[in-house]
C-alpha cells in the first residue's frame, strides 16, 4: 500500500550552550524561526497560535539542553481555561522538535500596543514538564501559570520545582507571510554566583525590548549581547535543532488494527481506505482494510 506523508524535514535553527560571568552564569540560547514558521504552516496556525507553540517550542529545547541531568525528552504542556486550549511542545537529545495546540485557529482581541495577547488565549492553568532521562527513568512536574505568556512561567516552573534561579525569554514575531523570528535564552545562576553579575545581568533584562527583535538578524548573537553585556562569556556548544516528527505508520497500524469492524467501516472513505493523521506533524498515512484485519 503507498505511504502517504508530507515531508517530515522541516524547518531548522541553531542553539547555542555556554558561561558567562567567570563561570557563575549558565545559559543557553536558540534561534528557531525555521522550527516555528514549519509548524505554524503544519498546522496552519493563527497568529497568537503560532506565537504560543513558538515560546512553547523554544522553552522546551532550552530546558531540555540546560538540564544538569542527561535528559532524551522534554515535553513542555501548557493547560489552560483560554481558547487557545492545551499548547504541547517536544524536545529531545538529538535537537528534534515537534507540537501542537488545542484550537489551531483560536483569535483573540490583541493589546492596546498592537501586540499579540498569548495571555489571553492560554488563560488560568497549568504548565507540566515531562522528562525522560537517559537511564529509561522519567519524571514530571507542575506549577500553576503565573501569567501565560509562557516565558515568566517557565521561569516560575524551575524555581518552584527545580530551586534555581533563572531569568527565562522566549518571543515569536509575526509577519504578513509568517513568522518573521522565535527564539529564547535561559540564564541560571549557579551556586554562590556574585550580586555584581546578577545586578548587571538584571539590569540588561530590565533594557531588553524584545527578544523576537533581537533575533532578526537570524542568529543568536543580538541576543546575547544583549542579555550579557558586561558579562564575560563563552561558548561551550552549538549544534542544529529541527522540526522533526517521530510519527511512524507501523507504529499507527496497531492502533487502527484494534478498532472493531464497526468503527473501522465509520472511519473508511468510499474507496475501504482509512486515513490516520498525526496531531504533531500533519502526515497523513492511509491503510486498507486488509492491513486491519486481524490475523
Amino acid at each position: 500500500m503507498r505511504r502517504i506523508v508530507t515531508r517530515r524535514r522541516g524547518g531548522t535553527g541553531e542553539l547555542v550552550l555556554g558561561l558567562a560571568a567567570e563561570r557563575n552564569l549558565r545559559w543557553a540560547a536558540v534561534e528557531l524561526t525555521g522550527v516555528a514558521e514549519e509548524a505554524r504552516r503544519r498546522h496552519d496556525l493563527s497568529p497568537v497560535a503560532a506565537a504560543a507553540l513558538g515560546r512553547a517550542l523554544a522553552g522546551a529545547v532550552l530546558l531540555q539542553r540546560i538540564s544538569a541531568r542527561s535528559c532524551r525528552r522534554l515535553i513542555v504542556t501548557v493547560t489552560g481555561d483560554g481558547p487557545l486550549g492545551r499548547v504541547v511542545a517536544e524536545a529531545d537529545h538529538r535537537g528534534d522538535l515537534r507540537g501542537r495546540v488545542g484550537n489551531p485557529a483560536v483569535e483573540v482581541p490583541r493589546g492596546a500596543d498592537g501586540r499579540l495577547t498569548v495571555a489571553a488565549a492560554v488563560g488560568r492553568g497549568h504548565l507540566k514538564v515531562f522528562r525522560e532521562l537517559a537511564d529509561g527513568s522519567s519524571w514530571e512536574s507542575q506549577v500553576e501559570l503565573v501569567t501565560g505568556e509562557i516565558g515568566v512561567d517557565l521561569a516560575h516552573y524551575l524555581e518552584q520545582s527545580e530551586q534555581v534561579q533563572s531569568a527565562v525569554l522566549v518571543g515569536v514575531l509575526e509577519g504578513p507571510e509568517g513568522v518573521r523570528a522565535a527564539g529564547g535564552m535561559v540564564v541560571e545562576a549557579l551556586p554562590g554566583a556574585p550580586a555584581a553579575a546578577l545586578a548587571t545581568l538584571e539590569a540588561n533584562l530590565g533594557a531588553l525590548t524584545g527578544v523576537s527583535r533581537l533575533l532578526l538578524a537570524g542568529s543568536v548573537e543580538g541576543l546575547l549581547e544583549a542579555v550579557l553585556r558586561g558579562l564575560e562569556r563563552e561558548a561551550a556548544e552549538r549544534s542544529e535543532v529541527r522540526f522533526h516528527c517521530s510519527c511512524r505508520r507501523d507504529v499507527l497500524l496497531p492502533k487502527l488494527v484494534a478498532l472493531t469492524a464497526e468503527e473501522r467501516a465509520e472511519l473508511a472513505d468510499e474507496r475501504g481506505l482509512i486515513e490516520a493523521q498525526c496531531a504533531f506533524c500533519g502526515a497523513r498515512y492511509h491503510f486498507s482494510s486488509g492491513e486491519l484485519d486481524p490475523q
